[in-house]
């Protein structure tokens, strides 16, 4: 059998060390022949995903009905995020990794509707953007004031007990996947007592290390952790949340 450490072939990955090959070609086809499979499953996927917009696509009198809001160009979250279940981070790349989710690049926008739906008013609006590289100035919908720092990529990857997947955009930013105009859905968002609420949702946000004598009359104290054993002080702590 050929050994290919000593011919230079290609190394072999740890979990396939004890792996004998006997045709390094066969393999390298077998390969080829495993992207190409899945070439072909995307390109199957995508021109199925064509072939459905161009028979539900839009036409500019049912963009007509949909209304716009304060925004400069409209856009129907609810066509996006609900009727073709587009992930919120799909556009909203900088949620994830950043304290603001921010505005969607126009490339992102562009990205799609270079084949979805050209023909429309709207989204020509969007592609001349694009031509003149020009941001859309979007109305902010959704603020804090400056003294309250919300980071979300925190958020949005937060691994917990209430939260094992993240916080869901829907948790503050309301049923965002059936408004054609984005609105603030809580009177109370932003404030220290709607934020609060979910905090003290979280175990070991209310209790607390508990200092206690070392020994019977000593003035020595040392801190007593509570007994399910968690402590989440920051979740109370001003500095967590005020500049």
């Amino acid at each position: 059998m050929m050994n290919l450490k000593k011919a230079g072939a290609y190394s072999l990955p740890a979990k396939m060390k004890h792996t004998t090959i006997s045709n390094p070609a066969s393999k390298g086809a077998l390969i080829s022949g495993k992207w190409a499979a899945l070439m072909g499953l995307a390109l199957f996927l995508m021109f199925a995903a064509c072939a459905a917009q161009a028979q539900n696509a839009l036409k500019d009198e049912d963009v007509a009905k949909i209304e716009g809001g304060d925004q400069p160009i409209k856009f129907s979250h609810r066509i996006h995020a609900g009727v073709n279940q587009i992930p919120c981070q799909y556009c909203h790349i900088y949620a994830r990794r950043s304290w603001v989710a921010g505005a969607p690049p126009v490339s992102v926008c562009a990205g799609c509707h270079q084949t979805v739906n050209p023909d429309l008013a709207e989204v020509k609006k969007v592609m001349k953007h694009w031509e003149e590289k020009k941001p859309i100035e979007w109305v902010r919908i959704h603020d804090t004031p400056d003294f309250v720092r919300f980071p979300h990529w925190k958020h949005v990857t937060a691994s917990n007990e209430v939260f094992p997947n993240g916080v869901p955009c829907q948790k503050c930013h309301g049923p965002i996947e059936t408004l054609d105009v984005v609105t603030v859905q809580e009177k109370d968002f932003g404030r220290m007592g709607w934020c609060m609420k979910c905090h003290l949702t979280l175990p070991g946000t209310m209790e607390r290390k508990r200092a206690f004598p070392v020994a019977e009359g000593s003035p020595r104290t040392a801190n007593d952790m509570h007994p399910k054993g968690y402590h989440r002080p920051l979740m109370t702590d001003c500095l967590t949340c005020h500049k």
